[in-house]
Formats: C-alpha cells, structure tokens, sequence
C-alpha cells in the first residue's frame, strides 16, 4: 500500500482520518498505532512482527537506561541495546549481501562457494532503526526522559506516514506533539495542499521518467548512443529526486493532517553549488542524523586522541574531517542499499566532501557562480548512475557511454523511441520544479492579484477565488498540453 495508490487515498487515509477524529485525545495514539500496524503489515504480516519486536525492545531499553544505578550499566543497556538494534538492521538488509561477498572471495582462492539464504525486507526498517537509535541516544544523554507509555514510544517509531520513506524525525522534537497534536482547520487544508503536492510531484513527474530511465538502464550498454545514456541519467536524476521528495511532501502533509509537525526533508538540492551545500539540502533528516550521530562523535573522539598523542602538527581539523567524513559516508552509502555501488557512490561523495574540505570550496566560491553548478550537476549525474546501475562494471560501462566510449554512432530515429514529446514536456516541468522557478513564479501572480485587489478595493477574500481560478485554468491547460502531445506522439508514432 504506497501514498500514491487509491487504495490508500480512497480508503485507508480516509478511515484513519475519520477514526482519528471521532476518538477522544487520550485514544488518538491508540488509532494512529493501529493504522501504522495495518501499514507495516499490509506488505507482510510476518515481517511486521520485526517492527513490534523493535519497539518492544526500545521501551524496555529506554526505561532501563533512565533507571540504571551507575554510569557503568547506563552505558551497558545502552550499548546492549545499540548492539541489537545494528544486529536486527543487519540481519534483514545485510546478511544476505555479507554472505555473497564471502562467498565470491571464498571462490576466488578456489573454494566452493556457498549460498546464503535471503530474509525479506520489513517494511521501513532503516527508517525505524534509525528513530529508534535517536530515542536511545536521547535519553543516555538525559536530553529527554525516557518514555513510560508503550503506545506513544510505539507511535513514535511506527507512525506510518514516515515508515515508509521518513523524514527521521528526533523523538525529542515528535514526541511533544504526540501527546498533545495540533488540530486545526488551517493546518488540516495545509496537509491537504502538500499532500496533493507530493502525489503530483510522485505521479506526474516521477513516474513518466522511471519509465524512460528503466527502459535505458535495462537495454544493453552497447546499443546506447552517447547522448540516449545522458538522457537516461538526467531522467533518473530527476525521478529519484520528485520520488524522495515527493513521498517527504505526502508524509508531511499526512503529519498536518494529524496535527503534527515533521521536518522538511528537502531544499531544492539541485540548486545547490557544492556537494557540501547539496547535503544540506537533499535528505535533510538523514544528513543531520548522520552529522550529529556518527560524524560529531568519531570527529570528537579522534581530536581528543589526537591532542593526547600531540598530533597537532599535522593540520588536526582537516584530518579529523577527511577521517569522520569518509566513515560516516561509507555507512551511509551502505544505509541506502546492501550492494557495492552504494558503498562505491558513498565513498564518492565522502571523497568530494574531502577534496572541498581541502581547498577546492575556495576555487568554487571565487569561480563563476553558473560554473559552480554545472560542477556540482556534473557530479550528481554521474553519482547517481553509480546509484542506479546493478553493478559497479555496468556503472562504469554506462558512464562510459556517456562521454562516448563504446557508445553506438547517433541515430535520430533510434533518439525518437526514447524522446518524445510529453516526455519533453515532463522533464521541462522537472527541470524547472528542481529550481525556484514555480515559487517566484506563483509569487508574481500573488502580486498581480493583490495589485488588482488593491485598485479596485475589493475584499481580501477575493484573493482566494483569484487564486483558485488561475490554479484551475493552469491545471486545464497542463492536462490539456498531455492530451494534445500524447495525440500527436501517438499519431506520429503510427504514421511513420
């Protein structure tokens, strides 16, 4: 059951909406639990017992951290507790990919290879672990108290519109509102709006690009021309970006709808001009979990070795970082996915973060500024095809392609059956949604339709039909645009 499918928009959204309301307050946790339980175990109902299995062991970790007599068994269930969350992440997303690394090593001094046995993925398990991991960090460092209400930690770990694909919202920034939501007209009609906002940015715009992008990645490398690969990387630049961002935008306005307020999880990546700038943008509730959990304290633990050892000599902040950036990226290469292209594609970002850490950031800022982001888009490109390729050689085959190596000799007809014209239309509106061109463009039209209001004296309220009808007419004109080209690519398609 994905945010996009009718059966949630027609059914599941709307009952729990309506259960959620009639309830009193202190049985809304209860509605919300049962609604992210039904979520988890729509995709499989055994799997979902990991998740129950998960909360279970927090809360007990929680209070017995909080209670613990001594720093020494604080930091015993804590580490415990660490130790089982990791090992649960890992049996159900790494095991199987350990196991074929073994085995292609055994292999390779002549042994026999063995086969591992796969475990199915629970639903958001990344996801949980990692809220999870935030609750516990919180209370070993007595941030908050540790939770007594199974329901509301359970809540708080399960909620569905985050199981899926976050944001990781902090236990101490999600838990307040837990107890006490903010409902309110305003803010339901705002959910309603983002939310509409994010199936747009899901069904009108990711969805027809995967179906180019999956169609090029899937053919043979050596039937692509150069610039047939460079348009399957552009298309699956800009699907993983409205996929991501679209489902954040339905899970935040799921959250208003629920009187709760989660973290916004993207800032316009692409118009970003470093690396390091683009990872304030993109993924924002990983990135600073990540920064704040594992980079901070590996960068804070190696000073303090290194002011004992008196390493001070040898430009302490640059190794510290080069040493913390390139261990946090690994993990968070291997966070998105159990294969070497997402270690590869981790470690290539860490590296970048480094070379700019190193001196290349001053270059960029002294460049000029449309320089600054070619060269990041440059990177983004060729780091997502590392993201999206089953293996490091096919990355390396098709990157190839794209600057011309081994690729086939331009062909416009064979162009065609990739590039037609409402695939066009979709990657213009993707391209110019990836900047602010919408924003100043909606911004324009507020200021026409306030200076029109303020000359003719008309009511405030008028501002909202005016807005209404030119929303309106622009949505006739859009759907009017896909019929007219999906006519024309079909007409042409079978003419000639």
């Amino acid at each position: 059951m994905l945010f996009h499918s009718l059966l949630f928009i027609y059914y599941f959204l709307p009952l729990t909406l309506f259960f959620f309301y009639i309830s009193r307050k202190r049985l809304r946790n209860i509605i919300l639990l049962i609604a992210s339980l039904v979520f988890s175990s729509w995709f499989d109902i055994s799997l979902s017992l990991v998740l129950i299995g998960s909360i279970s062991l927090n809360y007990i970790a929680g209070i017995s951290i909080e209670r613990a007599s001594g720093e020494k068994k604080k930091k015993l269930f804590f580490t415990l507790a660490i130790i089982f969350n990791l090992l649960l992440l890992g049996l159900f997303k790494y095991l199987s990919f350990l196991g074929t690394t073994i085995s292609d090593l055994i292999s390779l001094v002549g042994l026999d290879p063995f086969i591992v046995k796969e475990f199915g993925m629970p639903l958001g398990i990344s996801f949980y672990t990692f809220k999870a991991l935030s609750y516990l960090i919180s209370v070993k460092r007595k941030e908050v108290p540790a939770q007594k209400s199974y329901i509301d930690l359970a809540v708080y770990i399960a909620i569905f519109p985050q199981l899926a694909a976050g944001p990781i919202d902090r236990y101490r920034n999600l838990a307040p509102q837990l107890v006490n939501p903010s409902v309110s007209f305003e803010r339901f009609s705002s959910g309603i709006k983002r939310f509409a906002l994010g199936l747009a940015k899901k069904v009108i715009i990711a969805t027809p690009l995967a179906l180019v992008a999956d169609k090029i990645f899937n053919s043979p490398v050596d039937q692509l021309t150069a610039s047939i690969a460079w348009l399957g990387a552009i298309c699956y630049m800009l699907q993983i970006y409205y996929d991501f961002a679209g489902y954040s935008d339905m899970a935040i306005g799921i959250g208003k709808m629920f009187g709760l307020e989660f973290m916004e999880n993207f800032n316009f990546p692409y118009n970003a001009r470093s690396v390091k700038d683009f990872w304030k943008r993109w993924h924002i509730s990983l990135s600073t979990w990540l920064r704040d959990y594992l980079f901070l304290p590996l960068a804070y633990a190696r000073s303090k070795k290194m002011v004992k050892d008196k390493y001070l000599h040898l430009k302490t902040d640059n190794w510290i970082y080069l040493y913390a950036t390139i261990i946090t990226f690994l993990l968070c290469g291997l966070w998105h996915g159990a294969a070497w292209t997402f270690v590869i594609w981790g470690l290539f970002h860490g590296i970048m973060l480094v070379i700019e850490q190193f001196g290349f950031s001053k270059i960029l800022k002294r460049s000029f500024r449309p320089l600054q982001h070619m060269y990041l888009l440059l990177f983004l490109v060729i780091s997502w095809v590392l993201f999206r390729s089953p293996s490091i050689q096919d990355a390396i085959h098709y990157i190839g392609t794209m600057f011309g190596a081994g690729a086939r000799m331009e062909d416009f007809s064979v162009t065609t059956t990739y590039l037609n014209i409402q695939t066009i239309f979709v990657l213009l509106v993707g391209i110019l949604g990836a900047t602010r061109f919408f924003d100043y463009l909606l911004i324009y039209f507020r200021s026409l339709t306030v200076s029109s209001i303020s000359v003719i004296h008309a009511p405030g309220t008028h501002l909202y039909y005016i807005s209404g009808i030119i929303f309106v007419l622009l949505t006739l004109a859009m759907a009017t645009v896909f019929i007219i080209a999906g006519t024309a690519t079909s007409f042409i398609y079978f003419k000639f």
